[in-house]
């Protein structure tokens, strides 16, 4: 059985929520690293149900409470993020203190710190709700709601730190850097366009005719 990395990586978060339930069920307080796999597990199956994303932000404030978790968790969890998969995509959820139900705050527009040149594009997000791009995701493959020049980023990356992230809000055009992705340039999961070598002949169309099949805008 071939699992993406992607895929791998959804069925160890479901592993650690299920060992949270357990011991959740049998009266046992839950850790940090427990509240947070159970919070983000039960997020994903709420978008994968196709539940709207209001719905599924709103649910995750409701996973727990103060009373399921040891002493000191809830303020060692100021957010959960995770990415869950949508009837339109992956698009990033963000929960803050979500143990002690805080009402999430007005999201704060940040200039990324761009760390080369790179390659300039403009992104405009044509969804309802935020989508972030993290930095060594093949910005090629990210969420089908985001316009741009979707050849161009083609075996490209977010110029930014490793670990960060960029937060397309929707309806406001933002100008990113790209660099291209260094190593053995080879890409796999991600957003299930290219599964291998970027440079193989015929890869790029090949993802190309892909996204276009799947109306990822600006292919």
């Amino acid at each position: 059985m071939h699992l993406l990395p992607s895929e791998e990586s959804r069925l160890l978060l479901y592993l650690a929520a299920e060992l949270a339930r357990k011991r959740r069920a049998r009266g046992l307080e839950l850790t940090q690293a427990e509240a947070v796999a159970l919070i983000a597990d039960e997020v994903c199956e709420a978008a994968r149900d196709g539940r709207s994303y209001a719905d599924v932000e709103a649910f995750g404030y409701t996973v727990l409470g103060p009373a399921d978790v040891l002493d000191g968790v809830a303020d060692a969890i100021p957010r959960v993020e995770v990415e869950p998969l949508f009837e339109d995509g992956h698009r990033l959820v963000v929960l803050h203190d979500p143990i002690r139900r805080g009402a999430p705050p007005e999201p704060v527009a940040v200039e990324p710190e761009w760390l080369a040149e790179g390659l300039a594009l403009e992104v405009v997000n044509e969804g309802e709700v935020p989508v972030g791009v993290t930095s060594h995701f093949h910005f090629f493959e990210t969420n089908r709601v985001l316009r741009f020049d979707r050849a161009a980023a083609y075996g490209h990356r977010l110029a930014i730190a490793p670990g960060a992230k960029v937060v397309f809000n929707p309806g406001e055009p933002l100008t990113v850097r790209l660099v291209p992705i260094a190593g053995a340039r080879v890409v796999r999961g991600h957003g299930g366009l290219v599964d291998g070598p970027l440079d193989d002949p015929g890869a790029r169309d090949a993802a190309l005719q892909l996204a276009r099949e799947r109306g990822y805008r600006g292919a």
